[in-house]
């Protein structure tokens, strides 16, 4: 599942939470930045010509105007030359949309932070970017200091660095909560297979009135499908290898339709939200906030913020832990990449050496924390156990503090400074709840080092139509519109419409990977 770029959801999802204004360009710039005199005796004081340098910003909700905003645009200016400008978008569709109208024209553009890798390297591949190794070489020392040499391979094409890899927030957060507390107000274990996990399901049904046994919060499958089948199949959720060596999709494997039939049978005792088909992630949020879900398939934040967040004010012991289960499959959890999204440079910016030197300064110790939350003393105040606390309308809401993170441009982890750094009760879940997911058992899956450019696939043009019609199918069944005997045949339609060329597609380029 994708990763969120706010708190929860870094990774992920570019807009969930994005107000919907209009885009709109962002000057920032105080008094004291009206002439470059205005900073030359200041104590760091530039000693080459500033340089403006534009940059895309995806969440239009960071922006405050305030002047802790000026101050940190002022603090880059004095260590970097850079005068960064920012263009601000609303939504992910209007993002992407900024994106191909900036390259395409004569806008100034030298920035475009937080893309998937894919859409990198397709970027890529038709000249809109450029390669970043001869730069980071020698611009570079923080980045490379301070960023994993495993990651600079995972945002590669061809031998080449294309854009500055982003930390993941987590690569393991696809999980199956638990309320804990009910399972002891009830008497019960917390299971450890699919049957214990049945039972429960059956307790809480008898037990809570008016609530839900199990939620995903998403109007499709794919929550059940990635929280379930790694009971089910070898590969959980990922490809698999057949007897010949050959990768092929989950769905394809024998142990799919003992999922998809169990999946069927819950549904049917009512264990699962009736409304999943019809729901959104908010609607979810809001049950779990009024008591009324026992479990969850998804993402390892869905249950914290406004959810748990909300609920333990009117009970304080509500607890939901994530869990593994055995069954007949792998039994751990698929890992993704720590690159999930990079930060790429555009072949059309006329100072990339000097965008490298804001962005070098950015991996810094001292950068990050200046661009993620700003000034101390301003923007945030450092409590004696270390922990930070938002200064603004709010401290423990990252949305109403004086700055957060206008000027950040990809996530990093430092010892000293993690990725949840503020005291806020949020914050502490975030880092508890990740911590607990990254203990439970997982694994690299079989293609975990392969960067697919699906760009230069022949199936390329259908692949959104064959995710849809998988995805269609699968409620299909789920709900009993088509028995699960009609698997075989809704296999045999997918590969027909394309999918045994994305197949061979995806093989071709796993088998080159494996033999360089």
């Amino acid at each position: 599942m994708n990763q969120v770029l706010s708190k929860g959801m870094t990774g992920f999802i570019i807009c969930s939470l994005i107000l919907t204004v209009a885009a709109c360009r962002i000057s920032i710039n105080g008094p004291a930045l009206q002439s470059p005199l205005s900073v030359e005796h200041r104590e760091n004081s530039l000693t080459e010509q500033q340089v403006k340098i534009v940059s895309l910003q995806a969440n239009a909700q960071y922006e405050r105007g305030s002047e802790a905003e000026r101050n940190v645009h002022r603090r880059i200016l004095e260590k970097t030359g850079v005068d960064l400008q920012l263009e601000t978008s609303t939504t992910n569709a209007d993002y992407g949309q900024m994106i191909d109208r900036m390259l395409s024209s004569d806008e100034q553009l030298d920035i475009i932070p937080l893309i998937r890798m894919d859409e990198a390297i397709k970027l890529y591949n038709n000249g809109a970017i450029i390669p970043l190794n001869g730069l980071l070489d020698e611009y570079g020392p923080n980045l490379k200091a301070n960023i994993k040499p495993e990651m600079w391979s995972q945002a590669s094409a061809d031998g080449q660095i294309i854009g500055i890899p982003s930390q993941a927030t987590n690569t393991t957060g696809n999980v199956i909560q638990i309320r804990t507390d009910w399972l002891q107000e009830l008497n019960l274990k917390k299971p450890v297979t699919i049957a214990d996990f049945e039972y429960v399901m059956e307790a809480f049904k008898q037990n809570k009135e008016d609530a839900y046994p199990l939620s995903t919060g998403f109007a499709t499958f794919n929550a059940l499908h990635v929280g379930f089948t790694p009971y089910f199949l070898p590969q959980a959720s990922e490809w698999w290898l057949d007897g010949q060596g050959r990768l092929f999709p989950p769905e394809f494997h024998p142990g799919y339709k003992q999922f998809l039939s169990k999946m069927v049978e819950w549904n049917a005792k009512g264990y699962i939200w009736p409304e999943m088909i019809l729901s959104t992630p908010p609607k979810q949020t809001e049950l779990i906030a009024q008591n009324k879900v026992g479990a969850v398939a998804g993402w390892y934040s869905s249950t914290i913020a406004g959810a748990t967040e909300v609920l333990i004010k009117t009970v304080p012991e509500a607890n939901y832990d994530p869990l593994i289960l055995q069954g007949d499959g792998i039994n751990k959890i698929p890992a993704s990449q720590d690159t999930q999204y990079v930060t790429v440079i555009t072949k059309k910016s006329k100072h990339p050496e000097v965008v490298m030197r804001f962005l070098d300064y950015h991996a810094s110790r001292e950068g990050y924390e200046l661009v993620y939350i700003g000034i101390e003393g301003e923007s945030y105040t450092r409590l004696p156990d270390g922990t930070l606390e938002y200064i603004g309308e709010n401290k423990d809401d990252s949305y109403k503090a004086n700055y957060y993170a206008l000027y950040w441009m990809f996530q990093m982890d430092f010892d000293d400074f993690p990725t949840w750094p503020m005291s806020s009760w949020i914050d502490r879940k975030f880092t508890a709840m990740r911590q607990k997911t990254k203990e439970l058992p997982s694994f690299q899956p079989i293609d975990y080092q392969v960067t697919y450019d699906k760009s230069q696939w022949e199936s390329f043009a259908y692949l959104t139509e064959l995710d849809q019609f998988m995805e269609d199918q699968k409620m299909k069944v789920f709900t009993g519109e088509r028995p699960v005997s009609d698997w075989d045949n809704i296999i045999q339609q997918w590969q027909d419409m394309g999918g045994k060329q994305m197949i061979e597609d995806r093989n071709r380029q796993y088998q080159k990977a494996l033999h360089k």
